[in-house]
């Protein structure tokens, strides 16, 4: 059965508050473009892995 719109909109907002902490964790960094997409990439490739 696919998931709903209410799961799929969880997932997505525990996502965005999860890259949040992440970013937060080192203040003083700035990323580039390529360097949030890795980082993004890199997090579905852990979520997918569970």
């Amino acid at each position: 059965m696919p998931p709903s719109a209410l799961e799929i909109l969880l997932a997505q907002k525990a996502m965005a508050f999860d890259l949040q902490k992440i970013l937060e964790q080192n203040k003083d960094k700035t990323y580039t473009v390529e360097e949030l997409k890795a980082l993004i990439n890199a997090y579905i490739e852990g979520a997918e892995q569970r």
